[in-house]
């Protein structure tokens, strides 16, 4: 009996010792939703889904899953290689280039370059062989390379080293065309990256300035998108002839 008057006693005078606030059921406020998660998921959604309809088809997708596994004299092949040639002859640059007095060369390629001929001339990479443009009258010269999603370095972005080996093969093709034979030797090459690279797109590379100074020609080139408005890539290269 007197043990439990104790506990009681001891309880009573513990309840009154606490203050009222420190009583109280605290209840965790609510905290606000974050009203910039869905406009991040939607905008990434949004630029995922623009990147898959401006630089895919279902055959790119195909090209790229499966095509390579193919023969290349296999229909499917023959028939995205068609459709990737058909797409080039409509690009707004090819009827520029034939008002402005360019005309399409047909150059025999070097026997020793394995890599944008051999190697890589499978689709999902470089499928259709490069196409060239040349001015007699001011020496200008233009190259159109369509570059595939194996050619990525960054998903969607073509590899800044792919980038530089098609630069490189231009200016090649463009010493050829001014000087009559092809250029022995790259002794320099620099090249300076403006914006990233959309894979599976055509890419225009066209000279701005070339100097010949006794058996070396200098040149200079940008790297454009398809549409020819946007610079993605510029460089110079000198090359011994």
């Amino acid at each position: 009996m007197l043990k439990r008057l104790s506990t009681q006693i001891f309880r009573r005078s513990y309840a009154e010792s606490v203050s009222p606030v420190a009583r109280r059921f605290v209840v965790k406020p609510k905290q606000k939703p974050r009203k910039w998660i869905p406009f991040t998921i939607f905008g990434g959604s949004f630029f995922l889904g623009w990147l898959l309809t401006e630089h895919m088809t279902f055959t790119d997708l195909m090209a790229y899953w499966r095509y390579d596994t193919l023969p290349q004299g296999s229909k499917e092949v023959k028939d995205y290689q068609l459709d990737l040639f058909n797409r080039s002859e409509n690009l707004p640059v090819v009827r520029q280039l034939q008002q402005a007095g360019f005309r399409e060369v047909f150059p025999n390629r070097r026997e020793d370059d394995l890599l944008i001929d051999k190697t890589l001339s499978t689709p999902g990479a470089i499928a259709v062989p490069p196409r060239f443009y040349y001015n007699p009258v001011t020496k200008e010269s233009v190259g159109i390379y369509h570059l595939g999603m194996k050619l990525t370095g960054y998903p969607f972005i073509v590899h800044g080293g792919m980038l530089a080996t098609v630069m490189e093969d231009f200016m090649r093709e463009c010493v050829r065309f001014v000087k009559g034979k092809e250029g022995e030797k790259t002794k320099d090459l620099s090249i300076s990256y403006k914006l990233p690279t959309l894979a599976n797109q055509f890419v225009i590379v066209r000279t701005t300035k070339i100097d010949e100074f006794g058996k070396s020609v200098k040149l200079k080139v940008d790297v454009m998108d398809q549409s020819g408005n946007r610079k993605l890539v510029s460089g110079s290269g000198v090359f011994k002839s």
